[in-house]
């Protein structure tokens, strides 16, 4: 499946929640969108997907679906589309793209986000935190954090990903996270976010044994 093919399926599936939400089946991809972009667009879904199936969310687009998706790395902006997710246990959840948070770093030395520079924030590609949050969230509102990799896996990659991790939690014992299936009931991390790691090369499997001591979960994921 060429680029153009993997959109048009990605535009699919994304529809359904813009049609749930009383809009048009419009795309909110970027209109010039890269490979690594398309990449990530996908993953998205695969995250919608799981939570909805998995876990039971309700999944609605937010806003006009003429808006499209964040691509580029800053803190939560409501002018780009993002998704809103509802249950029955009430602990409603915000999906977003290219957003940044606070690290670790930054809340050990009582940075706020005011007055946060380059190096107390990083970019994760999906994040999912609580509804209403703003911002670039702290540590502490980080649910699931998602990277995306359209390229052949290397261990500079790996290293960066560890990096990302310590900056998201301490390691501790198994924490309960807020999810009863995926993409996991406990995390060896404190605040007990998820960090997932995608790739589009099956050679990613190959590094995810320190995820096994982390709490990251290394996923193959091929573009359809």
């Amino acid at each position: 499946m060429n680029l153009e093919e993997a959109r048009q399926q990605i535009d699919q599936i994304l529809a359904g929640y813009q049609l749930a939400n009383g809009e048009s089946p419009t795309s909110i991809l970027p209109v010039a969108v890269t490979a690594g972009k398309t990449y990530e667009a996908w993953v998205l879904c695969r995250v919608l997907q799981h939570l909805h199936h998995d876990e039971g969310y309700e999944i609605t687009l937010q806003g006009s679906s003429m808006i499209r998706l964040k691509s580029a790395p800053g803190p939560i902006n409501s002018g780009y589309a993002h998704f809103y997710l509802t249950r029955r246990a009430g602990d409603d959840l915000e999906v977003w793209t290219d957003v940044e948070f606070l690290t670790l770093s930054a809340a050990q030395r009582g940075v706020t986000p005011s007055l946060a520079e380059r190096c107390d924030y990083h970019e994760l590609d999906v994040m999912v935190v609580p509804a209403g949050t703003l911002d670039r969230p702290g540590i502490e509102a980080v649910r699931i954090g998602v990277e995306c990799k359209n390229l052949t896996y290397q261990k500079d990659m790996l290293r960066a990903l560890l990096g990302v991790r310590r900056e998201l939690s301490f390691l501790t014992e198994p924490m309960r996270t807020p999810f009863h299936i995926w993409p996991r009931t406990a995390v060896p991390a404190t605040p007990p976010s998820c960090l997932l790691a995608y790739g589009s090369d099956p050679a990613i499997l190959s590094y995810a044994a320190p995820g096994q001591v982390f709490g990251i979960d290394f996923i193959y994921e091929p573009l359809p």
